[in-house]
């Protein structure tokens, strides 16, 4: 039973494995919202409010980056966690100053793992330093 006072969860992946992974994970918590392309990210954008966006970077046609930089000047509120395969600092870097990302997640991702970034992105959104991940 969903509850109107959980926040509101947008995750994009094309990979269907991951997108019912983070559903079962942060449903309890969250709403959930799953797309599996940028565009239909954005349409979900524009039609309703979120709390919480989840790109994966690496995604066919528009990465998760693009995602996030074509947003980077709206939704001030939205808490941007990034999830990516790759641990190459200088991307963390530039995706947190130019994409206002709040958390970079590196997959493999566990349920654990992806809560905490999740806490921590709001810590960051409201002023806290960004801590890039610990494999990085």
């Amino acid at each position: 039973m969903s509850s109107p006072l959980k926040p509101r969860l947008l995750v994009v992946d094309d990979e269907p494995d991951m997108l019912e992974f983070v559903e079962r994970v942060a449903r309890r918590k969250f709403e959930v919202t799953p797309c599996q392309t940028a565009d239909e990210a954005l349409s979900e954008l524009a039609t309703g409010e979120y709390d919480v966006l989840i790109t994966d970077q690496k995604m066919p046609r528009v990465s998760g980056l693009e995602l996030l930089g074509r947003i980077s000047g709206q939704y001030p509120r939205l808490v941007r966690v990034l999830l990516s395969g790759f641990t190459d600092l200088p991307d963390i870097q530039r995706a947190v100053a130019e994409c206002h990302v709040h958390a970079y997640v590196l997959k493999p991702v566990d349920s654990n793992r992806l809560l905490q970034a999740i806490e921590q992105a709001y810590r960051v959104r409201d002023g806290a330093p960004f801590v890039p991940p610990a494999e990085a």
